[in-house]
């Protein structure tokens, strides 16, 4: 984008958003508050008008400088023909300074507009005072205006610039500058909503507040203080909007670009590569992502490797074949390649890193598409089981997750996939940074879970996931998880099994349209209890009923049984689930011990 360009969409932007809120608030705040003679009223607005527009035109003038030294900076960054690792050191850390000022122009712009408004009540204030006389009113009328518009033009200019500015990551100077997460200027979702929220009510609390001090003082210009009231209301609307709209975009933006990142790597391209162009939460996961996106193509480049010496081994075996049987094999191990590439991509992503004194975890895993590779047997599908030990508020959690992605083998393989190296995203997110450690435990599950869905929404309903996904925390029992369309976990305590029922059961991961993610379930664990977490398939049984006909089992009491007669034992209730009939789906299970307390 031209320079020029930029600075027009910029301008007209910020100014129409400035004389549209701000100033009209201001200009209607100061006449109903202020009682003044004719020849007074002349004087302030003359002092008004004169310093907006010039403070308005520096402003603007500022702007044009500060955009003029970036794309100057910008153009002295060499564009590298073979790659960046050819650029010198010198090169390279200006290119990475140019690139970190693009991620502050923001604030820069923000506070450039509270300076402006200072620039403008201060002056004003004070002539008038030595043009006319002090008037308390006035003072106070100026103080009130600052702070009820300050904050609501810097949290504005901010998100407007960043998503005005995000074109400049694009440029061949600035796309493939390689940056650390640590040198991103941070300004996470958390903080950016709260100072949205504290922008937006103050400015309605200080006026209303305003008129009410006026109406009991004695000094509001008006005769009917609902006409204020309702007026301010009705332009109140203008910002609230403005400034959802800005929030709700950055956020958008934000989605669109890890969304089409993960759709391509679903689609098997490994060379994608996400830009952090802005100082958020996205900015953090594009790092995660590329991190998970760069170890995928190293075992993804093995496995080709791999798989064409294989095919040349083949070839050279299955000379003496018929054309026919050759092709047919070369299409077998193509599959299996495809089926053995998928299974190690999984499997690194299915994780147990649990540290605790208190607790046992198991896993089991059965998927129902088996396959052999180089002799060896391998099975993938659509179930995958991840738990880690994770701290959150100083408190010890074990953090486990059973999902079911829709599909059969590859289908369902795929989804796992993408599953996978996003929960693992978050993890890793969350063991490395003290603000996400801040959560408890219920706004980590809610915000995490409604984090996923939207991920999954980005393949427009094409690829649904189910899941149980909970907190355990060590040292109390108290258990905090959300279900989305998944089994029940079942408790078994004392030599009896129950199922433990979420108030809500949330729509699969992907749903379009789902509702929000408000509610967790607590249950206090007792020493002794164990937790059995499953898909569907421990309960797709095909049996044979009393009339000889094949029907799959819809008795959810016979789980139960199972994990009584077992005493949780996983193998145990595998071997009898087996027994009950064929089994048609994969099936995943966790088993959570809490044990007693260790005397010292």
């Amino acid at each position: 984008m031209k320079r020029e360009t930029l600075f027009w969409d910029l301008t007209l932007k910020l100014e129409a958003f400035t004389h549209t809120v701000p100033v009209p608030f201001a200009v209607y705040y100061a006449i109903i508050t202020q009682k003044m003679e004719p020849e007074h009223w002349k004087i302030f607005i003359a002092l008004c008008v004169v310093f907006a527009t010039g403070i308005g035109l520096l402003g603007t003038f500022v702007r044009h400088l500060l955009l003029k030294f970036v794309y100057a900076k910008i153009e002295r960054i060499s564009i590298p023909t073979l790659g960046v690792s050819t650029l010198s050191k010198e090169e390279l850390d200006y290119a990475k300074s140019v690139k970190i000022l693009l991620f502050r122009y923001p604030l820069v712009e923000a506070i450039i507009i509270v300076i402006r408004w200072l620039s403008g009540v201060i002056p004003i204030s004070f002539l008038f005072f030595y043009l006319v006389a002090y008037m308390p009113s006035v003072l106070r009328s100026a103080i009130f205006t600052f702070v009820m518009i300050a904050p609501i033009s810097f949290v504005t200019y901010y998100f407007i610039t960043e998503n005005s500015i995000r074109v400049l990551f694009d440029l061949p100077q600035i796309k493939n500058i390689e940056l650390q997460e640590k040198d991103i200027p941070k300004f996470n979702y958390f903080a950016r909503i709260l100072v949205a929220f504290f922008s937006l009510s103050t400015l309605p609390f200080v006026i209303f507040s305003y008129i009410l001090y006026s109406l009991a003082m004695g000094e509001i210009a008006v005769q009917d203080p609902m006409i204020p009231i309702v007026t301010v209301s009705f332009i109140f609307i203008i910002p609230l909007i403005v400034c959802a709209y800005v929030v709700a975009k950055s956020v958008n933006e934000g989605l669109n670009e890890t969304s089409g990142s993960l759709g391509e790597l679903a689609k098997g391209n490994f060379d994608v590569v996400v830009t952090p162009k802005s100082s958020d939460d996205f900015a953090k996961q594009a790092f995660y992502l590329n991190s998970v996106i760069s170890k995928l193509k190293g075992m993804y480049a093995e496995i080709i490797n791999l798989n064409e010496g294989l095919e040349e081994k083949v070839t050279l075996r299955t000379n003496e074949l018929k054309q026919s049987l050759q092709d047919i094999s070369n299409l077998k191990i193509q599959q299996d390649g495809d089926y053995f590439l998928t299974y190690q991509l999984l499997n690194p992503l299915a994780i147990k890193d649990v540290d605790s004194n208190r607790l046992e975890v198991d896993h089991l895993v059965r998927q129902k598409k088996e396959f052999e590779y180089k002799n060896q047997r391998y099975d993938i599908g659509g179930d995958i089981n991840i738990s880690h030990s994770i701290t959150l508020q100083k408190r010890k959690f074990l953090l486990f997750a059973n999902a079911d992605a829709m599909g059969k083998s590859m289908q369902g393989a795929g989804g796992a996939l993408v599953f996978g190296a996003v929960f693992q995203s978050i993890v890793q997110r969350t063991k490395t940074d003290p603000g996400y450690q801040a959560f408890g435990p219920e706004d980590w599950l809610k915000f995490n879970l409604q984090e996923m869905h939207m991920i999954f929404e980005a393949f427009d309903g094409t690829m649904l996931v189910s899941l149980t996904m909970g907190l355990l925390e060590e040292d109390t029992g108290k258990l905090y998880f959300l279900n989305a369309e998944h089994p029940s976990i079942v408790l078994y305590r004392n030599g009896k099994a129950e199922y433990l029922q979420a108030d809500v059961s949330y729509r699969k991961l992907g749903t379009l349209g789902a509702m929000p993610i408000h509610n967790t379930k607590e249950v206090q664990l007792q020493s002794g209890d164990i937790l059995i977490i499953g898909s569907d398939g421990k309960d797709d049984i095909l049996c044979i009923d009393s009339t000889g006909k094949w029907e799959v089992n819809s008795d959810e009491q016979v789980f139960l049984r199972i994990v009584e007669s077992t005493q949780g034992n996983l193998q145990a209730m595998t071997k009898q689930i087996e027994s009950l009939g064929q089994i048609i789906d994969d099936i995943s299970l966790i088993r959570i011990t809490y044990l007693p307390k260790t005397t010292p």
